[in-house]
């Protein structure tokens, strides 16, 4: 393990997206490794982190990407042991930033290669490149290292000893002019290796990015492609048992029509024979009816009274069964179509159909199959989240872009209105800033 300099800084910065969403001295970050804190916003999560070394002049000379999972505790995996300040030291060459070529691990350029798919690429493109982020939040120096200036040394004049009276000297003007061309191609020529290193860096940075972005896509589409298959089978299934209890109950309620038919004659009988029964009993002489025989008379009649009653509360909750009947079928009509709409999405899905939508700073986003009840729900957020930016800062720089003026508002309520210089890149707008002219701008 290489050992750093006396007066060298070295911290560790979380990345969330295009900039640095957490920094902590190294120290802190050991803590985090030995369990002692945990991190609650990183649950389940692998994050992004690099290994920065700054000198003392808040420089940076070396960088390390590399993952880091987090349980669901927040806790940092305690088999992690990437040797990344090993690999900080003997990195290869990276980018110029601001105090010439710095050394830089990543999974395109990694020192140790069974550590490779340990560690990620930096974005590299102009305007959201992880660099700039980075070289931002040194400058800013939230961790409060110690900046020493770089004092200017005066050259000494030594007593030179006079070997012979004849020194030479550059008497020719076209000599000195030699000496300055030669030096200033010297430095064009550097300048143009260290452009295609950078370049060639940059190549390989996309190479792995693309590769990487193909795996997870062939995996992802794998698993997907197998919940389809499992889901339409269990489709397949469900609408094949509803088809079956849908005949089950048409059967079922037909038979039960074809009882409640028969019950209403049933009843219209008992009805027609207790009207008889009371017709005699009204018509019948004291002289030609026995006492006895109108006693019998009188408790058949109030038998078949009792049997009319509970016909009509069997009609009635018949009645009510059916009309229960009807709604589950009902439900079941509505779940069979539920069911062949989602069939039909799934076969949109098998066609391969590509949903693109236009969003302003975002262009033509490609919406997968698997995003679309997402985007329908809220298209503005999911256009934000590509950009990498809050709904709220998206819909601000929507009506800035729109009309690129300075929005401050004095105390008596009048906007500057001042035009200003438009940021077309979401990901660059900052409210209070972007949207402000000189005179107006915080922070």
């Amino acid at each position: 393990m290489g050992s750093l300099k006396p007066d060298t800084s070295v911290a560790v910065f979380f990345m969330e997206g295009n900039s640095v969403s957490r920094q902590m001295l190294f120290s802190e970050f050991e803590a985090f490794l030995d369990g002692y804190v945990g991190l609650s916003d990183m649950a389940d999560r692998e994050a992004k982190a690099v290994y920065v070394v700054v000198n003392a002049q808040l420089q940076v000379e070396a960088l390390v990407f590399f993952l880091i999972y987090f349980d669901d505790e927040g806790r940092a995996d305690p088999e992690w042991n990437i040797p990344i300040e090993r690999l900080a030291s003997i990195a290869g060459g990276g980018p110029d930033m601001g105090g010439g070529a710095i050394r830089l691990s990543c999974r395109s350029q990694c020192s140790i290669n069974w550590h490779q798919k340990e560690l990620w690429d930096p974005d590299m493109t102009p305007g959201s490149s992880h660099f700039a982020a980075i070289k931002k939040a040194v400058d800013q120096n939230r961790l409060g290292f110690k900046k020493v200036k770089v004092e200017e040394v005066v050259p000494t004049l030594q007593p030179v000893e006079v070997i012979s009276e004849e020194i030479p000297t550059i008497t020719a003007a076209v000599g000195v002019s030699e000496l300055a061309s030669g030096a200033d191609e010297a430095e064009h020529r550097l300048k143009l290796a260290r452009l295609i290193k950078n370049q060639r860096l940059r190549i390989k940075t996309l190479e792995s990015h693309r590769e990487a972005q193909k795996e997870e896509f062939q995996r992802q589409s794998t698993l997907q492609s197998q919940g389809y298959k499992s889901k339409i089978n269990n489709l397949e299934l469900s609408i094949e048992k509803l088809k079956v209890i849908n005949e089950q109950l048409q059967e079922k309620l037909f038979n039960r029509n074809e009882q409640f038919l028969g019950l209403q004659d049933k009843v219209s009988n008992q009805s027609t024979y207790l009207s008889d029964l009371e017709e005699k009993l009204k018509h019948a002489e004291v002289a030609e009816i026995e006492g006895l025989e109108k006693q019998k008379l009188e408790a058949e009649l109030v038998i078949l009274k009792e049997q009319l009653d509970r016909r009509d509360i069997e009609s009635v909750y018949r009645e009510e069964k059916q009309e229960l009947l009807h709604a589950e079928l009902e439900e079941l009509k509505v779940a069979a179509a539920e069911a062949e709409r989602e069939s039909m999405m799934t076969k949109l899905k098998k066609l391969e159909v590509v949903f693109v939508a236009y969003h302003a700073g975002a262009g033509h986003v490609t919406v997968p199959f698997t995003d679309i009840y997402r985007y329908v729900e809220n298209p503005l957020k999911y256009a934000a989240s590509k950009c990498y930016v809050t709904e709220e800062v998206y819909r601000k720089w929507l009506d800035y872009q729109d009309s690129p003026v300075c929005c401050y508002k004095s105390a008596s309520g009048d906007i500057c209105g001042e035009s200003i210089e438009l940021v077309g890149n979401p990901g660059d707008f900052e409210v209070g800033s972007s949207d402000r002219c000189k005179r107006h701008k915080t922070g």
